[in-house]
């Protein structure tokens, strides 16, 4: 299972990475810019994508993950970020999404994400 983890700080990153590794979850790829973000979900087709908010590009991961799904249906998105403003909140759910993560990254939850897109996927491979 392809993982898109999308987040311009690479401290947290890295840290986000190493939890998915302890997991046993390697297939992973990164974007620091929702612009990144967007080519490397064309490119690699990930089941799902950790999409950090607030990235310090002009376009925000709301408006990569919008796109991203528009290209890629398939692909889940999970919203990461610090900032649980209420309009914020209202503007990632416009985007049809797993759930939000916040941080700083709960391992649990992350392994609960995971799970979920697992599922997921068999449904859909049973559907075909």
């Amino acid at each position: 299972m392809k993982i898109l983890v999308v987040d311009d700080d690479l401290v947290l990153q890295n840290l986000f990475l190493h939890h998915l590794k302890n997991m046993g979850l390697e297939d992973t790829i990164t974007a620091q810019s929702g612009e990144e973000a967007i080519s490397k979900a064309e490119e690699y087709k990930p089941a799902v994508a950790f999409m950090d908010i607030n990235l310090l590009t002009q376009m925000d991961g709301i408006e990569a993950a919008k796109l991203i799904k528009e290209k890629s249906p398939n692909t889940q998105i999970v919203f990461v970020s610090a900032n649980e403003a209420p309009s914020l909140m209202e503007r990632a759910n416009s985007v049809e999404n797993l759930g939000f993560l916040n941080k700083p990254y709960n391992p649990e939850l992350i392994e609960q994400y995971i799970k979920m897109v697992k599922m997921r996927l068999r449904h859909l491979n049973r559907n075909k």
